[in-house]
């Protein structure tokens, strides 16, 4: 527990979280059914997304990757979670955590702003580590990550980079990060973006955004209407 502990800080004001997970400033947080909560309330996701919850790993997910990516969901994952792999992961967005399948870690962070994915993470991943909030805030120190996945996530966000930067803020030094999101320039993505309502970044507004945040490119791929990105963050950033 007190391993778990140290590595949380306060997304409000980035000072340390005690054992009643109350930070130095007097914000207090909560545990609640397994879950660390730093967020205290719901943040509006998309009703889509509640809705296929139950069905989203085993048939949303794999049909959708299936017909807009040509790619299986589970090779995707497969292949981000062995490129983070490490002591210490942390998956931004998890979902229901399917990443971790793939990934080895001896301490498994999933992150959320869903209650609701995160029940169903630790219904069939019960050793993943579940919190509750925000990408654009993470509850965390500096450098306490050996590898970082956030999958299909950021394009949702008003201002990615925030998020971009966040990662980069929490990962180690030589830590490896990899991120997929949806891209303008495409047919399907244009369809997507459309039925998800958000206004989708150019590719090199994420590649501006990774060089700005102290990260290397280490490889791109183009998969139909998503760009997965691996990178590694700079010994001098």
């Amino acid at each position: 527990m007190s391993e778990i502990l140290d590595m949380f800080a306060c997304p409000i004001d980035g000072t340390k979280i005690d054992a009643n997970l109350t930070c130095e400033k007097g914000h207090r947080f909560s545990y609640i059914d397994g879950i660390y909560d730093f967020l205290g309330k719901e943040l509006k996701t998309h009703d889509v997304l509640e809705k296929v919850t139950p069905i989203y790993e085993n048939v949303w997910a794999p049909l959708g990757f299936l017909i807009t990516a040509g790619r299986t969901y589970s090779s995707i994952m497969e292949e981000a979670g062995n490129y983070v792999s490490g002591k210490v992961v942390l998956d931004v967005g998890t979902g229901t955590g399917k990443l971790f399948d793939y990934t080895g870690c001896e301490r498994c962070v999933g992150l959320d702003i869903s209650t609701k994915f995160l029940r169903v993470m630790l219904s069939k991943r019960s050793k993943v580590i579940a919190v509750k909030g925000d990408a654009r805030k993470l509850p965390f120190k500096a450098e306490v990550f050996d590898g970082v996945a956030s999958l299909f996530v950021l394009h949702m966000l008003d201002n990615p980079s925030l998020a971009v930067h966040e990662i980069s803020r929490v990962m180690k030094r030589d830590a490896r990060c990899v991120i997929a999101i949806l891209t303008s320039g495409n047919f399907i993505a244009s369809i997507l973006g459309k039925w998800w309502k958000i206004s989708l970044k150019h590719r090199d507004f994420y590649l501006s955004s990774i060089k700005e945040a102290g990260l290397e490119l280490e490889d791109s791929k183009r998969m139909g209407p998503w760009l997965l990105l691996k990178c590694k963050k700079s010994r001098h950033f």
